[in-house]
């Protein structure tokens, strides 16, 4: 199974959307997240459909983030636990495993990073599931990981 995590920085344009399709033909994830859809009205079915995945949950762009979007396909049951404009959290079973996962759109502001472990840490909580984190934590440990 592969997860595909990409901070789009938008889905708006034609070009994005088919960098989008050619990218999950490519790899063919199982699962994918984006964040930064920056979409406020747009047909996430129709995407969902050119994807080839089954199913489909959006959190939409608002003052604080740019949305966040995630797809599956018919090899995963996905059971949504919680969900905000900077995370959404859920349960993953494949017919060989079960385990959660996590995608997260971090707080870019120098200010506001703690924020973003402080959720992290917040929400470890909530299940004793094998747990991956993806996406963009919008932090990093030192100048050589640029």
């Amino acid at each position: 199974m592969r997860i595909f995590c990409w901070n789009c920085r938008g889905l708006g344009s034609p070009e994005a959307v088919q960098g989008l399709v050619f990218l999950v033909q490519k790899l063919e994830p199982t699962i994918i997240f984006l964040s930064e859809t920056r979409l406020f009205n747009f047909d996430f079915e129709r995407l969902k459909f050119s994807l080839d995945m089954t199913g489909c949950f959006h959190v939409k762009s608002s003052p604080t983030c740019s949305g966040l979007l995630l797809l599956w396909n018919n090899n995963a049951t996905l059971d949504l636990l919680s969900y905000s404009d900077r995370y959404i959290d859920s349960t993953i079973t494949t017919t060989d495993d079960c385990f959660r996962f996590t995608g997260v759109y971090g707080y870019a502001e120098t200010s506001m990073k703690h924020k973003t472990w402080e959720l992290i840490d917040s929400l470890r909580r909530n299940s004793q599931l094998p747990w991956l984190i993806g996406g963009d934590l919008n932090d990093i440990l030192s100048d050589s990981e640029k």
